[in-house]
């Protein structure tokens, strides 16, 4: 019986059965670990052996925890999420050594669920770009093809579920950081509606857009992690009636890669000979893309502006700290005038329009790509041309993504098939703020239409030799 290639839900099943042990389900996902990180390099920080104790604390006293929602089922925290008296480095140097005395909130909270933590998942450094190294962790790799991106932030965590080191895995997004690494993995992944996840710790009331989410093999596996990280069960039973979706691939006017729009349409055309009701239509998301630029540089700014000037950080981190501290000193100056007080103006104005367009159009869902490129070579920093059209700034090819972010509305990527080249493709479902639970029902659906996606080769990454493969940015 292969545990670690089950999705959480049936391992969590076993479990409840007494048809599999904590201990067996924690020695797959070890073993998978074994076979794949030497190329993955997914969970760069690991206490296997803090896990087999508590693994077996389950097993052997039925008692302990009995009621956790996730108990015996095993996952890593994204390296971003301070872990107590376990390495936590942001990816970056400066903390290279730090061991943080507490939990974050949400990795409290999953603890008290039953998870049982076998490490860190890797992240860009400050979680900042789409594509995951850093100095300290350095590169994770696609599982699918390790010469490629395994995308970000929360690349680590896709990738190890793609391979079946963990059961289930928390992540956090703001400008795609759940959505792109889910497309690129085939795996799925959920951007919540913005401020519902209660263990989130805003750095400042105006910042509104990080949120944590979910992410899992499937759209089941989501809908557990969701419950447990809110405390309020959720429903993986697909809906019966079939939705009217908008379809804007390329959300009005965004650079796709040739292959992103075919496989996307694909999808599309699979839904609607199933009977999927799909009219192209778009929403107004005028002043997306600024605002989402001038609100993430003031949430960096806020959160670490004593980093401006240090050279150990990698450079667009030092960029988007800047940006922000530029734009708090304008605020100063000029108040309800400035730059900071527009973004907050237009936020509200989208948030409002975008709940108007589902309305007016009586649409359930907006259907569009999830990334706009599929996963490129691990040599490149960020993305500088898609479709032609060359790019300026690191966050700009992700802005299928971050487009959607500014109104506020959970978000989920689900695998929707695969490029020429057997490269994973996610299709984005969006909809209006606060209907999480039926966007999962809507995604069940999907996905019993699209197909789950299968695991990558892992027989072929076991053999593989690391040495042979291309560096990252880095080197």
């Amino acid at each position: 019986m292969d545990l670690a290639g089950f999705p959480a839900t049936e391992q969590k099943a076993l479990l409840a059965a007494g048809r599999a042990s904590c201990r067996e389900l924690l020695a797959a996902c070890h073993n998978r670990a074994e076979l794949t990180e030497p190329v993955v390099n997914a969970i760069p920080t690991v206490d296997w052996e803090a896990a087999e104790a508590l693994a077996g604390h389950l097993d052997d006293d039925p008692s302990f925890m009995q009621d956790a929602p996730l108990r015996g089922l095993v996952t890593a925290h994204k390296d971003l999420s301070d872990t107590a008296g376990m390495r936590t480095t942001y990816g970056s140097p400066i903390f290279a050594d730090h061991f943080p005395d507490v939990d974050a909130p949400l990795v409290a909270h999953l603890r008290r669920c039953g998870l049982i933590t076998v490490g860190k998942t890797n992240t860009p450094e400050f979680g900042a770009g789409s594509h995951t190294f850093n100095p300290v962790h350095g590169l994770t790799r696609n599982p699918w093809n390790p010469a490629l991106s395994a995308g970000g932030s929360s690349g680590g965590a896709a990738v190890a579920l793609a391979c079946g080191s963990v059961s289930v895995a928390g992540g956090s997004d703001l400008g795609g950081s759940l959505r792109n690494p889910a497309s690129f993995n085939g795996v799925v992944g959920l951007r919540p509606t913005s401020g519902s996840m209660p263990h989130d710790v805003a750095v400042d009331h105006r910042i509104q857009m990080p949120t944590s989410g979910p992410m899992g093999r499937t759209v089941a596996d989501v809908a557990l992690l969701l419950g447990a990280m809110t405390g309020v069960e959720v429903s993986a039973t697909p809906a019966t009636h079939m939705p009217r979706v908008a379809f804007s691939p390329d959300l009005g006017d965004l650079p796709l890669d040739p292959e992103v729009r075919a496989a996307t349409q694909r999808a599309v055309d699979v839904l609607a000979d199933a009977g999927w009701d799909i009219v192209e239509a778009c929403p107004d998301l005028s002043g997306a893309d600024i605002c989402f630029e001038d609100l993430r540089g003031l949430g960096m700014s806020l959160a670490s502006s004593g980093l401006a000037d240090d050279e150990r950080v990698k450079a667009t981190v030092r960029y988007e700290i800047g940006v922000g501290l530029n734009l708090v000193a304008e605020d100063r100056a000029l108040g309800s005038f400035s730059r900071i007080s527009k973004a907050l103006r237009t936020e509200d104005w989208l948030r409002e329009s975008w709940s108007q367009f589902f309305s007016v159009g009586r649409f359930d869902l907006l259907l569009s790509a999830t990334s706009q490129v599929p996963p490129f070579p691990v040599g490149m920093e960020w993305v500088t041309e898609v479709g032609g059209v060359q790019l300026d700034h690191y966050t700009t090819w992700m802005r299928s993504c971050s487009r959607i972010t500014v109104p506020g509305g959970p978000s989920m990527s689900l695998p929707a098939g695969f490029t020429d080249r057997g490269l994973p493709i996610g299709i984005q479902l969006s909809g209006p703020r606060g209907i999480d639970h039926s966007l999962i029902a809507l995604a069940a659906a999907a996905e019993e239409v699209l197909g789950q996606c299968p695991a990558p080769d892992i027989g072929a990454l076991a053999v593989l030799d690391p040495a042979s493969l291309p560096p990252g940015p880095l080197g």
